[in-house]
C-alpha cells in the first residue's frame, strides 16, 4: 500500500474531521516524530472565504505558545492542497473522558479549570478570543495535561454576530448570551462563560441547559438560570458552586474580571478545602478516641452493676499489656501532629510563600504565574510583612510580562477597548518594529540581538511615557487603573533600559548621537520646541557618560542658546548585517 505524503510528512490515519477539513496523524521522517496534520478539504480550496478562515487559524496559532495550548509547527501548500502541522496529542479529549465516566469529582474539576484558565489567559493576552470552548476541544496528553485546541472560529477583534459560531448542539450548550444576540461585545468574558458551562458539566455530568432544540437551548442561555451545582452534587464546595454561578452570569460585567482571577480563585478553593479536610481529620480522631473511651467506661459500669463483684484492690495494668497504638503517648503524639499540620495549613508562614514564589520565578512562564499567585496570597495576608516588597515585585514583574504580550498583539491590531496609556505603549512597540529595532524581553528564550538602527528616538518616547505615568499615578485613578499604569511603566522601563545598554555597548553609539543631533538642529531652524526636548533628554540620560562627553558639552551650550558645532563622533567601521530572510515553510519549522 502506497504511503500518502503531504509536504515532507507521511500521513498515517485520520484522527479528526471538522467543518473545514480533516486531521491526520503523520510522521516527520527526518526525526521520526509523530505530528498532527490538518488538511483543508479539497472541495473548499476554491472557496476564498473558507481559505481565508483556514489561514487565519494558522496566524492565530503562530502567536500562541503555552503548555496548555496545542503547539503549532508551521503550514504550507502541496500542489493545490493547503495544510498546517501541529502537536500530536495522544490521550484523546475531555469529551472522551466524560463519555466514559459521566462526571468527575470537584477536585478534578478544579485541576481542569486551572489549566483551561491558564490557557485562556495566554490567548487573551495575545488578543485571541477562542469562542468555542468545550470538552471536544480540550485534548489530553498521556500524562494528563490538558491542551486547548481548534481555534477555527477564534477571533482577535470584537464580534457580535452568531453566524460564525459552531454548528453543533454541543457548541450551543456553551454559548454566552452576547454570542447569541447583539448587545455586549464579545470579549475575554465570553470564554469565561463557556468555562463556567464546562466546569458545570464536569462536576454535574450535564451542561447547565438541556434541550434537543437548538433554539430552545439558546433561549435558556438568554433567559433561564441553571440549577445550583450543590442541588445535584451536595459534596461540591460552596465556593466552587458560587464561582461557577458567577461565570454563568448573563451580564459579562457580573463575571470574574479575567482568566487570571478564575485561576487564582480555583487555587484558593483547593487550598481551603485541603485545610478543612485536615481539620476534619483531627476532629474525627478526637471524636473516635472520646467515643472509644466512653464505650469502655459504659461497659465497665454495666458489668459492675450486673455482677456486683466484691471490692478488691485493682492491680495496676502493665504498659506491656497495652498495644502501643492505644497508649496515651502515641495518641497524644498523633493528635499534636494533626493539630500542627492543620495549623500549618491554615497559617503558612511567610518563608513558605517566599520559597514557593522564588522557585516559581526560576521556572517557565507557567511556573511564574503560579509564583505570582503565591505572592498575591502573601500580600493578602501580610500587607506589611518581611517580604512585602519582594512579593510586590514578583506580582509586578509577571503582570508586566503579560502586558508585554498584549502590547505586541495590540501593536499589530489596535483596539478601541483598551486604555489610552496602553494604546500609546503599543504605538511605541510598533515604532520599534517599523524602525528595525529588536527588543527581547528578559524572559524570552530568543538571544538578544545587537543594535541595527538608531534607538534614540524610540528611547525618548519610552522615557516620555515613564514621566507621564508618574503624573497619571497622582491623578486620582482607580486601584485597577493604578495597577495597570504601574505594570505598563515597568514595561516602558525595561524597553528603555535595554536599548540604553545596547546603545552604550554599540560601536556606532557616537554616530547615532550625531544623527540625532542633526535632526534636532533641523527642528531648531524651524523654531520647533521638539529640538529642546531632544537636547534635554540627551543631557539628562547621557550627561554623565564619559564616552559621550563631547555631545554633553554641545547639548549644554545649545540649551543655553549658544551656538555650537555637533561633534564629529567616531564612525563605525562596519554595520551589522541584517538578518537573512527566514523561510517559514513547514519543512523548516517542523519539530
Amino acid at each position: 500500500m502506497t504511503t500518502r505524503t503531504i509536504g515532507p510528512f507521511q500521513l498515517d490515519r485520520q484522527i479528526g474531521v471538522g467543518g473545514m477539513g480533516v486531521v491526520y496523524s503523520a510522521i516527520y521522517p527526518q526525526n521520526g516524530k509523530t505530528v498532527a496534520v490538518k488538511l483543508l478539504a479539497p472541495g473548499l480550496v476554491s472557496d476564498r472565504k473558507v481559505l481565508k478562515r483556514f489561514e487565519r487559524e494558522m496566524e492565530i496559532l503562530k502567536r500562541l505558545n503555552h503548555p496548555n495550548i496545542v503547539k503549532y509547527y508551521g503550514g504550507g501548500t502541496d500542489g493545490d492542497q493547503r495544510y498546517y502541522v501541529m502537536e500530536y496529542i495522544d490521550g484523546g479529549s475531555l469529551l472522551d473522558v466524560l463519555k466514559l465516566r459521566d462526571r468527575l469529582t470537584w477536585d478534578k474539576a478544579i485541576q481542569i479549570g486551572r489549566q483551561v484558565a491558564s490557557a485562556l489567559e495566554h490567548a487573551h493576552n495575545a488578543g485571541i478570543i477562542h469562542r468555542d470552548l468545550k470538552p471536544a476541544n480540550l485534548f489530553l496528553t498521556k500524562k494528563g495535561r490538558l491542551k486547548l485546541g481548534d481555534f477555527g472560529i477564534a477571533r482577535d477583534t470584537e464580534a457580535t454576530a452568531l453566524t460564525a459560531a459552531g454548528k453543533t448542539v454541543g457548541t450551543y450548550a456553551y454559548m454566552a448570551p452576547e454570542q447569541i444576540q447583539a448587545g455586549p461585545a464579545i470579549s475575554r468574558k465570553t470564554d469565561l462563560y463557556a468555562l463556567g458551562c464546562l466546569l458545570y458539566e464536569v462536576i454535574v455530568g450535564e451542561t447547565p441547559f438541556q434541550s434537543e432544540n437548538p433554539m430552545d437551548m439558546l433561549m435558556q442561555h438568554l433567559k433561564d438560570d441553571p440549577y445550583n451545582i450543590r442541588d445535584k452534587v451536595p459534596e461540591c464546595p460552596l465556593a466552587l458552586d458560587t464561582l461557577v454561578d458567577e461565570l454563568l452570569a448573563k451580564d459579562p460585567d457580573d463575571r470574574p474580571y479575567d482568566s487570571l482571577a478564575v485561576h487564582t480563585r480555583l487555587g484558593e478553593i483547593r487550598d481551603q478545602m485541603l485545610v478543612e479536610e485536615n481539620s476534619t481529620m483531627v476532629n474525627t480522631v478526637i471524636g473516635q478516641q472520646i467515643s472509644e473511651k466512653s464505650s469502655k467506661t459504659a461497659k465497665a459500669e454495666g458489668a459492675e452493676v450486673t455482677n456486683k463483684p466484691k471490692k478488691r484492690k485493682k492491680k495496676k495494668k502493665s504498659n506491656e499489656s497495652v498495644p502501643f497504638h492505644e497508649r496515651t503517648w502515641f495518641l497524644a503524639t498523633c493528635l499534636l501532629v494533626l493539630v500542627g499540620a492543620t495549623a500549618w495549613m491554615m497559617s503558612r508562614g511567610e518563608d513558605w510563600y517566599r520559597n514557593h514564589w522564588q522557585d516559581g520565578m526560576a521556572g517557565d512562564s507557567y511556573a511564574q504565574r503560579e509564583a505570582r499567585d503565591h505572592a498575591t496570597k502573601y500580600l493578602g495576608k501580610w500587607s506589611d510583612g518581611e517580604y512585602t516588597d519582594e512579593a510586590r515585585k514578583v506580582v509586578d514583574e509577571v503582570n508586566a510580562r503579560s502586558l508585554e504580550e498584549q502590547l505586541r498583539s495590540l501593536a499589530k491590531r489596535p483596539r478601541a477597548d483598551v486604555s489610552p496609556f496602553r494604546q500609546q505603549c503599543a504605538e511605541v512597540v510598533k515604532q520599534e518594529t517599523d524602525e528595525g529595532l529588536f527588543y527581547t524581553f528578559e524572559w524570552d528564550e530568543a538571544a538578544e540581538q545587537p543594535l541595527k538602527a538608531n534607538p534614540l528616538r524610540v528611547m525618548q518616547r519610552w522615557k516620555a511615557l515613564i514621566d507621564k505615568s508618574e503624573e497619571m499615578d497622582q491623578s486620582g485613578s482607580t486601584a485597577e487603573e493604578k495597577n495597570e499604569i504601574r505594570w505598563l511603566t515597568r514595561v516602558c522601563e525595561k524597553h528603555h533600559d535595554s536599548f540604553r545598554r545596547k546603545l552604550l555597548q554599540s560601536p556606532s553609539a557616537e554616530e547615532y548621537f550625531r544623527e540625532r543631533m542633526l535632526a534636532a538642529e533641523e527642528l531648531a531652524e524651524k523654531s520647533a520646541p521638539e529640538a529642546k526636548e531632544i537636547w534635554r533628554y540627551a543631557l539628562k540620560e547621557f550627561g554623565q557618560v564619559d564616552q559621550l562627553k563631547e555631545f554633553s558639552n554641545y547639548v549644554s551650550q545649545r540649551l543655553d542658546r549658544k551656538p555650537a558645532d555637533i561633534p564629529e563622533g567616531k564612525q563605525s567601521e562596519s554595520q551589522p548585517d541584517t538578518d537573512p530572510v527566514v523561510d517559514e515553510e513547514v519543512a523548516e519549522s517542523a519539530p
